[in-house]
């Protein structure tokens, strides 16, 4: 079934672009559907296009030599992601997993640098949502660099919590939450425990609960 304007309008990104935007945007893009897990595609791979996210929540992440993932961001509904070849003319710099059901709509490369020729319109908002992930770069740079594994582990819980129930965090395996950090699975058990010792959380089969928010916001902010 072929795109159409309304479905470009789904995306946030594009939802208050001008219709022959839209319908110039629906006339290239592509419908693509990944299971929970799937990769679509890897570090080094040639670029497939450029991908906005209609549902579900996409990984992106590097892998060390040694199998250590580090994960740059997770891509929310809404916003697009891999723009980065498509204008550079590179391969892919981040591996992209599914980590839930995704539905995205893929937007070719050389097609959509001819579209946007004739719609500076699209090339702006596709540049002001790249600045935005340039300002989250900039941030998890800023932590890994100064800031310790238990405030970096403070910061995500809160964040976490906040897109959950009061004072529930989402869940997260402690493989995931190393993931996020840039550390390993046991550093961050160690410091849950440490936060729990502390009061500042709870686990009750699994599921982490926030006990002292001020707390733990106050190790968020040490380095």
């Amino acid at each position: 079934m072929p795109v159409n304007s309304t479905e470009i309008r789904r995306a946030g990104l594009f939802a208050d672009l001008p219709e022959p935007d839209c319908a110039a945007l629906a006339s290239i893009a592509v419908r693509m559907q990944y299971a929970a897990g799937e990769t679509l595609f890897l570090t080094g791979d040639p670029s497939p296009g450029l991908y906005v996210l209609l549902s579900g929540q996409v990984r992106l992440s590097r892998l060390s030599p040694g199998g250590r993932e580090q994960v740059i961001h997770v891509v929310v509904p809404g916003h697009h992601f891999n723009s980065v070849p498509v204008f550079d003319g590179g391969p892919c710099p981040v591996n992209a997993s599914a980590q839930t059901d995704v539905v995205a709509l893929l937007f070719p490369g050389e097609q959509l640098r001819s579209l946007i020729m004739d719609h500076p319109t699209v090339a702006l908002r596709l540049l002001a949502d790249s600045c935005s992930y340039l300002r989250r770069l900039v941030d998890l740079v800023d932590d890994l660099a100064l800031t310790s594994v238990q405030g970096r582990l403070a910061r995500l819980l809160l964040t976490q919590a906040e897109a959950g129930e009061q004072g529930f965090v989402q869940p997260l395996t402690q493989s995931e939450i190393a993931a996020r950090l840039g550390t390993v699975r046991e550093m961050v058990g160690r410091s849950l425990k440490i936060f729990e010792a502390m009061g500042l959380i709870r686990i009750e089969r699994g599921v982490i609960i926030i006990v002292d928010r001020a707390g733990l916001e106050r190790e968020a902010d040490r380095a």
